[in-house]
């Protein structure tokens, strides 16, 4: 089963209903915490999904390093910086190459505030294709390439597919424009989360509007289509519709705290 709680539905510039990224995935009783934008962590724990609080934290995967995606990755260190958190298992953060540099800039700033007290810090670069093991099972989360340019940190942009032990695959499309890279990860996928930033008039290279996500979907044909990481002048609008001009599949707008479940057959839990 794949469990996916929309923590931020928006980009950069917050609404009531569309914060800055962040999802907290779960896959075969496997969760972990997805693109951390600010103020991730007070939504998952207001969610109820994380009742220890960070201390149910235990892996974190970046799509890149924009600060909407990445904001709350020092309120976590800070946080774990406490002798108030009781885990003492590691705490594994994976993303794209620069994700090192990252931390080392960080902790310029801030020193040995961001150093976990009782946890150690397990920080790995993925590269397209590469496969995190999610568990003890067969679940895992795979890396591919997508196209946002980025000139700081990293020349690697990545979207995630989770695939549980049962064959059911969930895409995160990350921030990305169309590309034949983010096609082939959709492609027949169970459910697409997938970007719609920005509306057809207002186009931004690396990211999608409602035609170009169409496009995508109309060729992948994913069971299942929810859109998110909108700005405050996409989320204004009614997308599904859109979408529908070029897509006849389930098309939903996300909202924070939504959550959307892969069993048989994929279902969206009430908020």
């Amino acid at each position: 089963m794949i469990r996916i709680r929309i923590l931020g539905a928006g980009g950069a510039v917050p609404t009531p209903t569309h914060t800055p990224a962040a999802y907290w995935v779960t896959v075969d009783g496997f969760s972990l915490l997805m693109d951390p934008g600010p103020g991730a962590l007070v939504r998952l724990v207001r969610s109820g999904d994380a009742p220890r609080g960070v201390d149910d934290i235990h892996t974190v995967l970046f799509s890149h390093l924009h600060p909407d995606h990445t904001g709350d990755l020092v309120a976590l260190l800070f946080a774990l910086h406490s002798p108030l958190p009781e885990s003492e298992a590691p705490l594994r953060l994976f993303g794209p190459p620069g994700l090192k540099a990252l931390l080392e800039r960080l902790s310029d700033l801030y020193g040995s505030w961001l150093v976990p007290r009782k946890r150690a810090l397990e920080v790995c670069e993925v590269r397209p294709g590469v496969s995190v093991r999610l568990g003890a099972g067969p679940a895992s989360a795979v890396a591919f390439a997508v196209d946002h340019p980025q000139d700081r940190l990293s020349e690697v942009q990545l979207g995630w597919s989770f695939v549980d032990g049962d064959g059911r695959v969930a895409v995160y499309s990350g921030d990305t424009g169309d590309c034949p890279t983010l096609r082939r990860a959709a492609a027949g996928c169970d459910l697409l989360i997938i970007e719609c930033s920005t509306t057809d008039d207002w186009d931004v290279p690396g990211h999608l509007n409602p035609t170009q996500v169409g496009a995508v979907c109309a060729e992948a044909r994913p069971g299942r289509v929810v859109l998110t990481h909108q700005y405050p002048n996409a989320a204004a609008l009614d997308l599904p519709p859109l979408v529908g001009l070029y897509y006849s599949g389930p098309v939903e707008q996300a909202r924070d705290d939504d959550v959307y479940i892969l069993s048989a057959p994929p279902r969206k839990d009430p908020a």
